[in-house]
């Protein structure tokens, strides 16, 4: 056998109670490139395996005190000797004997006296399929690890944003949701998430009896008129509290464009909507402030206005000019007075509870 070169030789162990047997294998497989163990006794090679696994196993059956099939039954038994390949070597030939080898786990079987190319043919064929296996394995391992970190990730994510996923089979109407779906809805914390799917019913009973019938239209309307999903706010009843959620949803259609399932996610927008109506209760203050004070404003501006324009004329008909001064000063002053009360109103809003 031709291994790379940093690939080690595969490790053989032969297991028989003949001498002459364990040596005739063992300068076969040697001369074929393969490290070998060899015992002459079951209880010996099991131990021996314990303490160092080996790639594959030629295994006798008839032996004294444990014989093969019993050692292939223990190997078999335990988690990490299970999957080492075990060829039997025997010579009983018959049909029975070698059911019984299958039975226990072996992997193939070959009756005595064996032909050295099959020997190392059926050896290279299961190291190769053992090898794959491993592979395979490790393959399968390395995805359900990336499946984890990704799973991880995007819980994580879904925390920071506060949203989570769900998806709700049509056909039994039942949600899976995701962790924090879970959280967001009420049917779980963060220590303890829901893991199993929940009736449809069981998530339009969270939402606020006022909201339900119009969740539950939208919901029908988007699903009987197969439009591509739907958008809605609502609130939820939530640990003796009420929370705002937004929820997108959106439908995967059969071959002839019928919903078969609805993936979407929920989003705790209490926050969010709070910080909105703070934001709309200060435009509304402002507005007023505005309407209010325009006409305020405009009395005093106009008669200053006015004022001045007589300063102006040459021929102000022998009025007092210290009189009209005065009276322009207090215009301003009236005006200035204006504007500081607008200002303090203003800033009340933005910073209530404080004064100027």
């Amino acid at each position: 056998m031709n291994y790379p070169q940093d690939t080690p030789a595969a490790t053989i162990m032969t297991v028989d109670d003949t001498v002459e047997n364990l040596e005739l294998l063992e300068e076969m497989l040697v001369s074929a490139g393969y490290r070998v163990l060899q015992f002459p006794r079951g209880e010996l090679a099991i131990r021996a395996a314990l303490r160092n696994p080996p790639d594959l196993i030629l295994l006798d059956v008839m032996m004294p005190y444990m014989n093969g099939y019993q050692v292939c039954r223990t190997l078999k038994q335990d988690e990490s000797l299970s999957d080492i390949p075990v060829i039997f070597i025997s010579a009983l030939g018959d049909a029975e004997s070698k059911v019984k080898a299958f039975t226990e786990g072996g992997v193939d079987y070959v009756s005595k006296p064996f032909q050295e190319k099959e020997v190392l043919a059926r050896i290279r064929t299961h190291l190769e399929l053992r090898r794959a296996r491993k592979n395979l394995q490790d393959h399968k391992s390395h995805l359900e690890e990336l499946v984890r970190e990704r799973t991880y990730d995007l819980n994580q994510a879904q925390k920071v944003a506060n949203i989570g996923s769900w998806k709700l089979t049509l056909a039994d109407d039942m949600i899976v949701l995701s962790e924090q779906a879970c959280v967001i809805m009420g049917f779980g914390d963060e220590s303890a998430p829901c893991n199993a799917p929940i009736p449809l019913e069981q998530w339009m009973a969270k939402i606020h009896p006022d909201d339900r019938q119009k969740v539950w239209d939208i919901w029908h309307e988007a699903k009987n008129k197969f439009t591509d999903g739907y958008a809605i706010a609502y609130r939820v009843l939530k640990e003796n509290k009420t929370i705002w959620v937004h929820e997108d949803a959106r439908f995967e259609m059969d071959k002839d464009g019928r919903p078969l399932r609805a993936i979407g996610t929920v989003q705790d927008v209490t926050e969010r909507r709070a910080h909105l109506e703070a934001l709309e209760k200060q435009n509304e203050a402002l507005r007023e402030i505005a309407w209010t004070q325009s006409h305020v404003v405009r009395a005093p501006l106009v008669r200053l206005m006015g004022l001045v324009a007589v300063l102006d004329d040459d021929h102000f008909a022998g009025m007092d000019r210290a009189e009209i001064f005065m009276e322009i000063i207090r215009a301003a002053n009236e005006l200035d007075g204006i504007i500081r009360d607008i200002s303090l109103k203003t800033d009340q809003i933005f910073k209530p509870g404080e004064t100027e």
